[in-house]
């Protein structure tokens, strides 16, 4: 496995509201927050310290159901951050999204995704996205309401309609699937996807090697707007993975 984190304030914004969690070789995570003046760092942040807190059956190999346990992190992670917006004003309605990735080691991977940070799955020359975005945008599109071009430039396309850290519940969207040999996974926040379209990112994967790949992706995001924090986790499966 070769694993490689960045991220990047972008061309526009003055602080970087992005989270990574990487702890290899099992649990990797993005987060982007939203709120007020710096609430939207402390959301990634403290819902990132909590999903890591409530993960550490699934790193330390003393669990049965991966399913469960991401839904149950995701849950606890969720209530502890709407606790923090309740109990100070500088943070109300603050959340953030949050799209994890637990790789066990037995050529499976499982996520679970809440908001518009995104896992793709990069295979023979082809690139498929994972999660599917909490937003009224890709609800306008999976009802056929609009087309992926017009989706990519519409000016609701970061409405969120689920979020951790502002409801007191929140439903949570898992995902499992077997691995291969070469796959490339890749966590990213809206700040890559928003700057990128899926087409872009596979010529770049396709084109370039590991290392580079994932300079390029950055790279290329901010020569187009950098309009928004940029954060990307890219992953390598090898053999026996």
């Amino acid at each position: 496995m070769k694993v490689i984190s960045k991220t990047h304030v972008g061309m526009v914004r003055n602080n970087n509201e992005d989270s990574l969690l990487v702890r290899e070789p099992f649990l990797f995570a993005v987060a982007d927050g939203m709120g007020g003046y710096r609430a939207g760092e402390v959301a990634s942040r403290e819902t990132l310290k909590a999903f890591e807190a409530a993960t550490y059956e699934l790193r330390h190999g003393q669990v049965g159901n991966p399913v469960e346990v991401l839904r149950e992190a995701f849950a606890k992670a969720n209530t502890h951050t709407h606790k923090m917006a309740q109990k100070n004003n500088a943070y109300n309605g603050m959340g953030t999204t949050l799209t994890a990735l637990y790789l066990p080691g037995d050529n499976t991977a499982y996520a679970a995704h809440v908001g518009d940070s995104r896992l793709y799955l990069y295979r023979n020359k082809t690139l498929s996205q994972i999660t599917k975005d909490h937003s009224y945008v890709a609800d306008l599109l999976a009802q056929g309401k609009i087309t992926d071009n017009e989706a990519f430039n519409h000016p609701k396309r970061n409405m969120l309609l689920q979020a951790l850290g502002v409801e007191e519940e929140v439903n949570t969207d898992t995902v499992h699937f077997a691995l291969e040999q070469g796959d490339i996974l890749l966590l990213c926040s809206d700040g890559l996807s928003d700057m990128l379209r899926d087409v872009e990112i596979a010529n770049i994967l396709e084109a370039t090697d590991f290392e580079d790949a994932a300079t390029n992706l950055m790279e290329q995001s901010l020569d187009n707007g950098g309009k928004d924090n940029i954060s990307l986790i890219m992953i390598a499966v090898e053999e026996d993975e």
